[in-house]
This record gives structure tokens, C-alpha cells and sequence, in this order.
């Protein structure tokens, strides 16, 4: 980790930005190191500021999936209002299905990777989380009554994993590609229907 402190030219104004540099030790298995080049405005004068700084950026993958899920699967850039004021009412609601919609896909993408790094009893255990950390009652009652889990006999909510999947199936997911991971539309749609 390098940080410095830069000065940017435009127009004849000058703007300080704070720079910082992040690379991945090399390893047996990391020949091509990762590299970031991070500008922020952020202070970067101690070492756990530096680190805040990449610590935020990691999170950007995660506010990506966030954005699909709000836009493409919760459908904020299909709405068509006349009125700005209905059209802000309506993309604020469909943000917070979009915050459920990502939880219940993280149940399942989240597992994917573990299992990849070789991590499986933490795998199995975010997949074993309950769905009713994410979904109502009557919503995983009513989706039970679509889809009942395997050997599932009165024993509360089921799981995340199970949850998503069967909303998936509900919007036409079919696993072709045997990731487990269905689209965003699939996801909209099963969680529509």
C-alpha cells in the first residue's frame, strides 16, 4: 500500500486528491498481482485510513449487484411516470425489494464463491440461514405452498438457498448453466408471480 497526495489542473483551478496504491502480494497462486490506483478525498494519513479506503472499494462489487438488482430485477428503470414526484415514490419502494432481492441472492452467490476457495462448512452455513431473515411469514408460507422443501415437515422457515430458488423457478429459472445463479429478470419475475 502507497499513498500520496496529488494535485489535478483544469481551467486554471486546482484540485487536491488524495491517491492510494494497492497491490496483491504475489503468491504461488497469484502470479499476476491485483493493483488499484483509489482516488479519494478521504484522509489518507495513517495506515488505517489507507486501509478504510480499500475496504470501501470492496464494497463496490456489492453496490453493483445492488444497482442490477434495483434496476433490471425490481424493474426502477421500467417504470414510466409522467410526474417526477410518482416516479422518485416509486423507484424508492422498488429499492427496498431490491435490497431483499439481493439478500436472497447472496444466499446462493455468496456459497458459490466459499465453496470455490475451498471454504465448505462456512458455505453450508450461509446457505442453511433461515429465509426469514429476509422474507415475511405469509411470503415464505405462500411460497412453501409453490414449492414445499424436501423433508420439510412444520419446522419453521425454511432456508435462504431454498427460498431463491424457488423464486427463481417461479420466474422460469431452469439451471442450464449449473451455477445455481438465475438472472435478475428470472429473480423479478418469480418474486412477481
Amino acid at each position: 500500500i502507497k499513498v500520496a497526495q496529488v494535485t489535478f489542473k483544469t481551467k486554471g483551478e486546482t484540485k487536491p486528491v488524495n491517491v492510494v496504491y494497492a497491490q496483491e502480494k504475489t503468491s504461488k497462486s497469484v502470479t499476476e498481482p491485483l493493483r488499484w490506483v483509489l482516488l479519494t478525498t478521504e484522509p489518507i494519513d495513517t495506515l488505517i485510513q489507507a486501509l478504510h479506503i480499500i475496504d470501501i472499494y470492496t464494497a463496490r462489487w456489492r453496490i453493483e449487484d445492488f444497482h442490477k438488482a434495483w434496476k433490471t430485477g425490481a424493474g426502477a428503470e421500467r417504470q414510466r411516470m409522467t410526474e417526477p414526484k410518482n416516479l422518485e415514490r416509486a423507484v424508492s419502494i422498488l429499492a427496498f425489494i431490491g435490497v431483499r432481492l439481493l439478500q436472497l441472492r447472496e444466499a446462493i452467490t455468496i456459497p458459490y464463491y466459499l465453496r470455490k476457495k475451498g471454504l465448505v462448512e462456512e458455505a453450508k452455513a450461509v446457505e442453511a440461514q433461515r429465509c426469514d431473515t429476509v422474507l415475511e411469514e405469509d411470503e415464505w408460507k405462500v411460497l412453501m405452498r409453490f414449492n414445499k422443501p424436501r423433508g420439510h415437515k412444520d419446522k419453521g422457515a425454511p432456508s435462504l438457498k431454498w427460498a431463491y430458488q424457488s423464486i427463481a423457478k417461479l420466474g422460469g429459472f431452469t439451471d442450464t448453466k449449473r451455477t445455481g445463479i438465475a438472472s435478475w429478470t428470472a429473480v423479478w419475475e418469480g418474486w412477481s408471480t
